[in-house]
């Protein structure tokens, strides 16, 4: 028993390195390979234009766009994420819940180009219509699109989150007469509010990473709206602009540096949403925060 623990803990730690390392290379991957960007256009890398032959590098717009898809996206697929996932964990019977839940686990598989091209047939041409708009493909399309694909999983999260909270609290909480909502929204719900939050992070970088499936729905302007909140204007993220224009910029081009240093900021963000949710939810003993 002890050896298995010893191999066990092995493994983990050997794969946590694993990864950290790999972390490490692409960073310096794209470092390196973004460089001349950052030394040659310097701040102009945080402009307004991106005009490639007039060597105009701005990313604002994407950056913009990537905020904007992902704050409607969540605003969104959480509040109704969570208050599906009280439906199915405090409501429904438990033969009922293993049933919607395989069904929500599969929509979360499905691929993201699949989503994509029901956005392009279906949502832009809903949201074209009720906006009467010239083009559905828009900020606010891409960022609907995102709710829905984030939605199975966020759901999902959250009831396992409520799921696993001992039934005891929930029967104490009623033998002090408590009705049911009162149960769930003042002890289920902050008993299991730090895997809630979690679920919200892994949701987060969900869309953040999406290419394929905004790329169909956004549009392809790479210009911040104005004003800056009209989400029915076209837009880009930065992972859309990297799916539809990477294969055009010349390799070693600065074009092309500038291309790889706009993956090396999303990346950083990432990595600081992941470090501070790690400071947030672990105190320096390791222990989560009751």
């Amino acid at each position: 028993m002890f050896l298995s623990a010893k191999i066990g803990k092995g493994y983990v730690v050997t794969c946590a390195m694993i990864s950290a390392m790999l972390i490490v290379v692409i960073l310096c991957f794209l470092a390196a390979n973004s460089w001349q960007a950052f030394s040659q256009v310097g701040l102009g890398l945080f402009g307004w234009t991106w005009n490639p032959p007039k060597g105009q590098f701005g990313m604002l717009p994407m950056i913009y766009g990537s905020l904007a898809v992902t704050v409607i996206a969540l605003g969104i697929a959480f509040p109704l994420g969570i208050a599906t996932a009280v439906f199915t964990s405090e409501m429904l019977s438990a033969t009922v819940r293993v049933y919607a839940k395989s069904f929500l686990e599969l929509l979360a598989g499905i691929p993201s180009i699949v989503y994509g091209l029901m956005g392009v047939a279906f949502l832009s041409v809903f949201v074209q219509d009720v906006f009467v708009l010239l083009s559905g493909r828009t900020i606010l399309t891409g960022g609907i699109l995102l709710s829905i694909m984030i939605l199975p999983t966020v759901i999902t999260l959250c009831d396992d989150a409520m799921h696993h909270i001992p039934m005891s609290y929930r029967e104490a909480a009623r033998g002090l007469g408590l009705y049911k909502y009162e149960v769930v929204k003042d002890v289920v719900l902050p008993a299991a509010k730090m895997d809630i939050l979690g679920a919200l992070l892994l949701a987060l970088g969900r869309v953040l990473g999406e290419t394929m499936a905004v790329m169909l729905v956004i549009g392809s302007l790479d210009k911040i709206p104005t004003p800056f909140w009209n989400v029915l204007a076209p837009g880009q993220t930065i992972t859309s602009k990297l799916g539809r224009e990477m294969a055009e910029a010349a390799f070693g081009s600065l074009h092309f540096e500038a291309m790889i240093a706009m993956a090396l900021i999303l990346l950083f963000f990432v990595l600081t949403l992941t470090v501070v949710s790690l400071t947030y939810f672990y105190n320096p003993e390791g222990r989560l925060y009751e």
